[in-house]
């Protein structure tokens, strides 16, 4: 990336830990995540896969939409934007199920309701990721560039980063960066059929784990170049890299993990022994820990900064977890502390390191965020607390 310094002006989320990041933040402060459970949405058709679920009383469509205004409007108070800041922004929207929560809710009652007949086509037309970023755009009347990503876990990290470099760029004045991800029974039961879903809970790192589990959320974080609002968070580093060597993973030896976490910091301009804490994308899968921890290690050596994984607290929310991820750890750093690893008992020698198992006071200083998924998309990008 090129061009002048890029801050986070605002951000916002929803997760099971709360209806905003400041009291998710809190939540995970004070240890109170609790694990995975069945699932209660009326549309989900398994109980057996234990869900991070947003606590809600309706029905999972008004659900999806109730988190996405949440964490807008959370977002845009915390960056006091007028409406017609809002109006000149661009949105860039990462998400892997975006809005076929409505196909899902549609199909499900319609089943429900009409018992006797035969069960009706699940219809996509016009419909999926790209409908999100159109509400967003109606409703708030915005006519800056408008984009969606979704290729998998690392859909909103993208999002991100692109974000970033438009801004550089001068091709856009600002960016509200939106993860969105509601429970779907597609991705669920797609993951469970891959053998990469954990039914006890999830462990990232842990040499007892078994998959992911996968949770609900939205999130928003705003992005724009430092002018004349407060800025503490920086946003640098941004890189994307795609392994075409794996359609799964960045390889289990870890080599494309550290060249992605290399290059992120010569884009910073920051040193290793710099870093304070590493966000680790930590999934509890057994290859892509193996392949992050295992990368970590090989560029950290000795010097291995605390690794930590949201995760085993709030589920892996799939292309929602770069924005959902970083605006509960921004909250977290508000309140002073970063919080430890959830669902973590056991060192796993062939990574050979444990996750942060305490809090941590939220210094000044440069975090590293990474995410790996699907198709060995890779992400990394720091935020340098001021």
């Amino acid at each position: 990336m090129i061009g002048e310094n890029i801050y986070v002006r605002g951000w916002g989320a929803v997760t099971t830990l709360g209806w905003s990041a400041a009291e998710a933040a809190r939540h995970l402060i004070a240890g109170m995540a609790p694990p995975a459970t069945a699932g209660g949405s009326s549309h989900l058709t398994n109980r057996a896969l234990n869900v991070f679920e947003v606590p809600y009383q309706g029905n999972p469509l008004d659900k999806a939409m109730t988190m996405l205004d949440s964490a807008l409007a959370e977002a845009f108070r915390r960056a006091d934007l007028s409406a017609e800041e809002i109006a000149e922004s661009s949105v860039l929207v990462g998400t892997t199920g975006g809005l076929f929560i409505r196909n899902e809710f549609e199909f499900t009652e319609a089943v429900r309701n009409n018992p006797d007949t035969q069960s009706p086509a699940i219809s996509c037309r016009n419909r999926g990721p790209g409908e999100v970023a159109d509400l967003i755009v109606s409703k708030y009347g915005i006519h800056g560039l408008a984009l969606t990503f979704s290729m998998a876990c690392v859909s909103s990290s993208h999002a991100l980063v692109v974000a970033a470099d438009l801004i550089k760029r001068k091709k856009i004045r600002r960016a509200i960066v939106v993860g969105f991800e509601p429970l779907l029974n597609m991705t669920l039961h797609g993951f469970a059929s891959l053998l990469l879903f954990d039914y006890e809970r999830c462990r990232p790192f842990c040499a007892t784990r078994a998959g992911m589990q996968i949770g609900e959320g939205a999130a928003v974080v705003i992005l724009e170049a430092q002018k004349d609002f407060p800025a503490k968070y920086k946003f640098t580093g941004g890189y994307q890299y795609n392994d075409i060597k794996s359609m799964t993973s960045a390889g289990i030896d870890g080599v494309t993990v550290s060249k992605v976490v290399q290059q992120s910091l010569g884009i910073a301009q920051v040193s290793a022994d710099d870093v304070v804490a590493v966000k680790a994308h930590g999934t509890g899968t057994r290859d892509n820990d193996l392949s992050e921890g295992r990368g970590l290690v090989k560029f950290f050596g000795e010097k291995l900064p605390p690794v930590v994984s949201l995760k085993g607290a709030v589920g892996h929310t799939l292309g929602a977890a770069g924005a959902v991820e970083t605006a509960l750890w921004i909250s977290c750093s508000e309140e002073g502390t970063i919080p430890r690893s959830f669902g973590f008992s056991e060192i796993d020698p062939e990574i050979g390191f444990a996750p942060s198992q305490e809090n941590m006071e939220a210094r000044h200083g440069a975090y590293l965020f990474t995410y790996f998924g699907f198709g060995g998309t890779c992400t990394s990008y720091l935020i340098i607390k001021e």
